[in-house]
């Protein structure tokens, strides 16, 4: 038997909380019969199931941000990182440690890290799970996590509707022009508001498309700002620092220390142990049925 596996790696928060407001927006905050908030959990566990039926993996871990804004290390970098966010819905929050019970059940592990976020996670553990030749299956809602993609390193991006894009270095250039390592540069050009990265104002998607498929990367196209118009060369100079701490901000980190065990992440459970968690969450017919 081959020594090498596909594993699973899903985003946490980005699978919670798409699943909060798939089913937030019509009012429908699923509760237990003692009020117990579990609309996000139940979202959250089909859609487990769904991603484990569609890439039929051998071993599946879940990644966490388990750290407030504040005490992140992006945010010791840059004070304005992720300043806009605001505080989770109320009814969600109780959510958090209780999904975290589901996938306990499962056998599932829940890996994060003080001061890192749920992509660190994934990108450390992607990274050192292809070097030992296996076979890597990144899920989440982020297309930041596009920069992890190599040749045994795919990415699942979710959408609407429980559909999602599947890339592949060959998908991502033919999609979208660039190469899995230019994902940062892009972004360290153009910004982000959801994340509050400021890259380089007045350069937007198209024209940082443009630059780093001309110039291949940031450095070369800083020392080629000669081949620039005037009013973009002057931007970009007076923005350097700015545009260069965006890409430090938008690279994912990956050599985040936690604590992996391979064997823990084969997936494998007890039926009885999840069959009573999810009854007692009263998940109903439709979900126990997938046990």
């Amino acid at each position: 038997m081959s020594d090498r596996h596909k594993i699973l790696l899903i985003d946490g928060m980005s699978f919670l909380f798409r699943a909060f407001y798939a089913s937030a927006w019509t009012g429908g905050y699923r509760q237990t019969s003692q009020g117990v908030y579990t609309n996000a959990v139940y979202g959250f566990t089909k859609m487990m199931l769904d991603y484990i039926d569609l890439t039929r993996p051998s071993h599946v871990a879940v990644g966490w941000d388990v750290a407030a804004r504040e005490t992140l290390v992006r945010s010791q970098w840059y004070d304005g990182y992720k300043s806009n966010r605001a505080a989770p819905p109320e009814e969600l929050i109780p959510q958090f440690d209780l999904v975290k019970e589901v996938t306990d059940a499962f056998s599932v592990p829940n890996l994060g890290c003080p001061g890192y976020e749920g992509d660190d996670v994934l990108g450390t553990l992607s990274t050192m799970l292809a070097e030992e030749g296996h076979q890597v299956v990144i899920a989440t809602g982020d297309y930041d996590s596009l920069q992890l993609i190599s040749g045994q390193v795919s990415v699942k991006v979710l959408k609407n509707g429980g559909k999602h894009e599947h890339y592949t270095p060959e998908s991502l250039l033919a999609t979208k022009g660039i190469k899995p390592e230019q994902v940062v540069d892009i972004k360290a050009l153009m910004g982000d508001a959801s994340d509050c990265i400021p890259g380089c104002p007045g350069i937007g998607e198209k024209t940082a498309h443009k630059l780093i498929s001309e110039h291949q990367n940031l450095d070369n196209l800083y020392s080629r700002l000669d081949a620039c118009t005037p009013k973009l060369r002057e931007k970009l100079e007076q923005n350097r620092d700015q545009v260069y701490l965006s890409q430090k901000l938008a690279t994912i980190i990956r050599d985040v220390p936690i604590s992996y065990d391979h064997d823990e992440a084969r997936w494998e459970y007890e039926d009885g142990r999840v069959r009573e968690k999810l009854e007692e969450l009263e998940f109903g017919r439709t979900l126990l049925s997938r046990i």
